[in-house]
């Protein structure tokens, strides 16, 4: 593939891409960009209820898959033009990494002499809705090169199990028979990030966090909590949180002094591993939750208290992450407060400490276990197409790729799970300015391209 024809095919991509940014989301932009140009090329494309495979040639040698979160709302990109050609960057919000693989399909679709075929799925990971049976009587492949890896430099062959559970802790409340002052304590601006890959790095729980802070408080100044909230999904760390509380009127003062011990406590202990975090104590003209009852509360801060969350195994020899657990979100109800917990392993035995140690909790605190989505761990028939990457990678860069097991549960693990084929993930370098704006070099991209096009020049020799 020549340099300077695939260089200038991503940038007629991009301006391409610009003219369709006014579509609503992400999903609707990325699908009818990519099938305007597929009905170009007079590709084939079927329709899988919202999903679409496209056919390239007679003899594909490998189905590339993208699957975009319809969730995501659409993001500018552009490229900048006052630098060199060849240090081009694409400049967009946080889902670049989806910009950039379907630039990659894009410019395989116009420029590579290959065969393959193309699938994008454009359900969350939650609801994925593909008929197996559909899919597998139009695959003609069974290597497939999923696009979503948001790590670069590397390729996945092994993907985590990940199960998400939620629990309900039944609480009574009770009409405070005092003089009280209602008031909030919020925790904000956490680094957080996303379970699949930030759960190794130092990122602190706000849910956890807001509890021990409270814990710590009412065992100075007698208070009764109302309202317990964080996190906003499933697969984040939770960056923020708050609790909602009464105390009695003479106690203002004590607690004001108790709160700003333990805020200078925590931040003379956290700042350097969470710079912009804000911890504030607000007082409230009107509440919406009466109190907990004594037993409610100790029911729910034991349960906090004893859910590890954070990396939970690591591989001692190269520092892998092999398990982790989140606590993702709280929420508070009138008989209730529900939690999100989801757990990622690469072992089954993992997975089942995890899940008894929650169980402990949940008894304890005389709720149960409900078990959501469970998607199993994902492994290669064997290594054929990770040596086929290895071996394309070492030809055009000159050094060794990384292979990773990854705490990632992709897409095409639950989309091809009861079918018989080979998966391996890749993605692009991408890196993050001020004001979560992102960039990619155009050369990075070009390299990812060059590697999946000699695979598939390469795949049967």
């Amino acid at each position: 593939m020549d340099y300077e024809d695939i260089i200038n095919n991503l940038k007629q991509n991009i301006y391409k891409l610009k003219t369709y940014e006014n579509i609503e989301n992400t999903s609707k932009l990325i699908d009818r960009f990519i099938l305007d140009l597929a009905c170009f090329h007079q590709y084939e494309v079927i329709e899988l209820k919202g999903s679409y495979y496209i056919k390239k040639g007679v003899y594909p040698k490998a189905i590339l898959h993208l699957n975009i979160d319809n969730k995501f709302d659409s993001n500018n990109i552009s490229f900048i033009e006052d630098v060199d050609e060849n240090d081009g960057e694409i400049i967009s919000g946080k889902n670049i990494n989806l910009f950039n693989s379907i630039l990659i399909i894009a410019s395989l679709l116009e420029t590579s002499v290959n065969d393959f075929d193309v699938l994008i799925s454009s359900n969350n990971i939650q609801s994925i809705d593909i008929d197996n049976t559909s899919l597998s009587n139009i695959m003609r492949s069974d290597n497939v090169i999923n696009l979503n890896l948001k790590q670069a430099k590397c390729i996945a062959d092994e993907f985590s199990a990940l199960v998400l559970s939620n629990i309900k802790i039944p609480v009574e409340r009770f009409n405070p028979d005092y003089k009280f002052k209602s008031y909030r304590l919020s925790l904000e601006n956490l680094i957080g990030g996303h379970t699949g890959e930030d759960l190794d790095k130092v990122r602190l729980n706000a849910i956890k966090i807001i509890m021990s802070l409270i814990r710590k408080i009412k065992s100075k100044v007698d208070l009764d909590l109302c309202k317990f909230q964080g996190g906003d999904r499933y697969d984040f760390i939770p960056s923020s949180a708050y609790v909602d509380f009464v105390i009695k009127e003479e106690y203002e003062s004590d607690l004001y002094d108790t709160f700003k011990i333990y805020k200078n406590e925590f931040l003379e202990k956290n700042l350097k591993y969470e710079p912009d975090i804000d911890i504030s104590l607000t007082k409230l003209e009107n509440f919406d939750n009466l109190p907990l009852t004594d037993i409610s509360y100790t029911h729910l801060s034991s349960f906090v208290e004893l859910i590890p969350t954070g990396a939970f195994s690591v591989n001692s020899n190269t520092n892998q992450l092999i398990s982790s657990i989140n606590l993702s979100t709280a929420r508070s109800f009138e008989s209730l407060i529900n939690f999100i917990i989801v757990y990622r392993s690469l072992t089954k035995e993992n997975m089942d400490q995890m899940l008894e140690r929650t169980k402990i909790a949940s008894d304890i605190s005389t709720s149960d276990i409900n078990i959501g989505l469970n998607i199993p761990r994902w492994m290669n028939k064997d290594n054929f197409l990770t040596r086929k990457f290895e071996e394309a990678y070492r030809s055009i860069n000159g050094e060794e790729l990384d292979i990773i097991k990854t705490q990632y549960s992709l897409d095409s693990s639950v989309i091809f799970s009861k079918l018989n084929v080979n998966i391996v993930s890749l993605g692009v370098e991408y890196k993050q300015r001020e004001n979560n704006i992102y960039f990619t070099k155009l050369d990075d991209i070009l390299n990812v391209i060059q590697v999946i096009d000699d695979v598939l020049s390469h795949i049967y020799e």
